[in-house]
């Protein structure tokens, strides 16, 4: 292999050199005395065959070639300091535990995967529930944040935004409704049909939506979680209802929209305000940067 004409040393000195304007500064951010920098720097341009600095004055000036040399070096000091970046936030958390209350999976373990790839010494446990059960463990102080979808305001609460969601219909593939684009809750007054139980978020609303057409609906079957609609969909067992974007499975069943529920909701992650809890703050932080 052909011996390369500088080192890492010379090229660090060389942009410190640039970035402090003088030999002098340089030595003192690096920690090193003027004359290993004056000899690092003659070594380099003996090495390269060129020029890097011409002395008018009192005065450094780079010549062109260092200058372009310089912006190639600034990189390497840009992927440094992001490598000690990413070394030191490995290092965070490494003895935290994120507690986290959800309903679905979607988008919760997904947000959480890529939380934990920036903090991969942080151990997450994650609590299930319906609705009613997941805030409660917030306002409680069970679990430290909650991904809920169509949460009220509450001055207790601090809240980020995460995911946009559709209440629809889930039927299976062969069912009749699995070639419509929507259907109204009118469709649904003879078939069978799968309910969540009481402090169910998803039920709330559709029992709203049922009240203001004057509509009532006798389930067949009543589950705790939506993960249980998704399987009895799945069995061909009846109609149900879900968030359009919080199961994981793709297969099994059609979302059909519902015409009295045109509506987004926001999904949000969310906290007590008067948490001082690093964790939330950092996850919290995470949002904005995934945009």
């Amino acid at each position: 292999m052909t011996k390369k004409p500088y080192t890492y040393n010379q090229l660090n000195i060389l942009n410190s050199v640039l970035e402090e304007g003088s030999y002098t500064q340089a030595a003192k951010r690096l920690g090193v005395s003027q004359s290993a920098i004056s000899q690092a720097i003659s070594t380099l341009e003996n090495n390269l065959g060129f020029k890097l600095f011409m002395q008018r004055g009192r005065h450094l000036v780079p010549t062109d070639y260092c200058l372009e040399l310089g912006s190639l070096t600034s990189k390497i000091r840009e992927v440094e300091d992001d490598l000690e970046q990413l070394i030191q936030r490995s290092k965070i958390f490494e003895a935290a535990v994120l507690k986290v209350g959800l309903c679905s999976p979607m988008p919760g373990t997904e947000i959480i995967r890529q939380f934990n790839k920036l903090y991969p010494k942080l151990q997450t446990e994650i609590y299930f529930g319906n609705f009613q059960e997941t805030f409660n463990r917030v306002i409680d102080g069970q679990v430290d944040v909650g991904i809920l979808a169509n949460v009220p305001m509450d001055d207790r609460l601090q809240l980020k935004k995460c995911a946009t969601q559709r209440l629809v219909a889930l039927c299976s593939p062969n069912h009749p409704f699995a070639s419509r684009e929507s259907i109204s809750l009118n469709n649904l007054a003879s078939e069978t049909v799968i309910f969540r139980t009481q402090g169910s978020n998803t039920q709330k609303l559709i029992n709203k939506a049922l009240d203001k057409i004057n509509l009532s609906l006798n389930p067949t079957y009543i589950v705790n979680t939506q993960e249980s609609v998704y399987d009895a969909v799945y069995q061909n067992l009846g109609v149900g209802f879900a968030w359009s974007e919080s199961a994981t499975r793709k297969d099994g069943f059609v979302k059909v929209s519902i015409d009295e529920l045109p509506s987004n909701y926001d999904e949000v992650l969310f906290s007590l305000k008067d948490t001082n809890n690093s964790v939330v703050t950092a996850l919290m932080s995470s949002l904005d940067k995934d945009g």
